[in-house]
This record gives structure tokens, C-alpha cells and sequence, in this order.
């Protein structure tokens, strides 16, 4: 009943969880408290989080189409405490592609987005950046 009262005991919003996160951060929701915002020409625009990144991670940087931010954006997570198949939630396909193995998410909020995996870090792509400006990276959308 206190609980109920006073608000304290709720747990936390839906809008919390990794997807959601990923989404929020890849659309801009986070970008004010941002580290470095910079401009790259042809429409290209980079945001870049070192001291308090919006994700599980040490560092993290979105690269977009000012244009088509929704659509077309990489995401570089550097030091991620998160998987590619935590992101896939069992909806993962492994692919190979010209850069190394992969994951492309086939279902859920982040369908069709390339997760490759680096050493120390997760690049997500979106299929519309890859078709803008990766297409060598195409062939890893078809089944």
C-alpha cells in the first residue's frame, strides 16, 4: 500500500531495457548529454559518449544521415557489457561477410540491423547505412 502511495516501489519503465536503449541512443534521445557532436559533411553527423555513455559500455558513437537518422546509422559500443545475441533476443542469423562474422537481427525492434563484432567493441549497422554508404555489406541482409 505505501508502495502504491508513494511511487518508490514501481520497477523499471519498459523503456529501459537494452533494445530500447540502443533505439533512444541510435535516435538522438541522448545527445544532449553527449561528449562531442561534430559534422562530417554530405550530411554526415557524429555524436560520441565517453564519461557517462547511455548503454552498458565505456564508450559509444552513433554516425548518421542527418536526413535519415532513423534509418541509417552505425553504432560503435566500445567495451560493451552486452552481446550481439543479447541484442538479437533469439533472433539472430549468423552471417560472414567481407569484414568478418556477423549477426543480423531478423525480428524485433531491431530488425535488420548487422551486429560485427570487433575485438573490443560491437558495431549495429542499420541495412539503410549499409546501403548508403557500406554496400559491400548487402549481401549479408539476404537469407
Amino acid at each position: 500500500m505505501l508502495c502504491a502511495l508513494l511511487g518508490a516501489c514501481q520497477k523499471q519503465p519498459a523503456a529501459e531495457d537494452l533494445t530500447s536503449r540502443v533505439l533512444f541512443t541510435a535516435n538522438g534521445s541522448y545527445d544532449s548529454s553527449a561528449d562531442a557532436r561534430t559534422r562530417e559533411g554530405h550530411g554526415v553527423r557524429r555524436v560520441r559518449w565517453d564519461r557517462r555513455p547511455p548503454l552498458p559500455a565505456s564508450s559509444v558513437q552513433v554516425e548518421y544521415d542527418s536526413d535519415l537518422r532513423p534509418l541509417a546509422w552505425i553504432m560503435t559500443v566500445r567495451g560493451a557489457q552486452f552481446s550481439a545475441a543479447d541484442l538479437a533476443a533469439g533472433q539472430g542469423r549468423a552471417v560472414q561477410t567481407e569484414q568478418g562474422p556477423g549477426t543480423v537481427i531478423q525480428g524485433g525492434r531491431l530488425k535488420d540491423v548487422l551486429v560485427l563484432p570487433g575485438q573490443s567493441e560491437l558495431r549495429l549497422l542499420t541495412r539503410g547505412y549499409v546501403t548508403q554508404l557500406q554496400p559491400t555489406l548487402l549481401p549479408a541482409f539476404t537469407p
